[in-house]
């Protein structure tokens, strides 16, 4: 996940400016660890944000065959 679009998902989650600073610099640091970066919004009073993204198949790389072969 880009800085990008932390940055997005925790400004449309109403994350504080000063928050979003601290993390940012966390992942510029140490890259994107969703569940640390939970464990600390949970710590500054804010609700988990990323603890869905396997739910709903973002980490996911999806195999498209794109040659074709003969079949029977």
């Amino acid at each position: 996940m880009k800085i990008d679009d932390v940055v997005f998902e925790l400004e449309a989650n109403y994350v504080d400016e000063e928050h979003i600073a601290q993390i940012v610099s966390f992942v510029k640091q140490n890259g994107f660890k969703a569940e640390v970066i939970d464990d600390m919004l949970v710590q500054l009073g804010y609700d988990a944000i990323f603890d869905d993204l396997d739910q709903y198949g973002f980490d996911v790389t999806e195999k498209i065959q794109h040659k074709k072969t003969l079949k029977d």
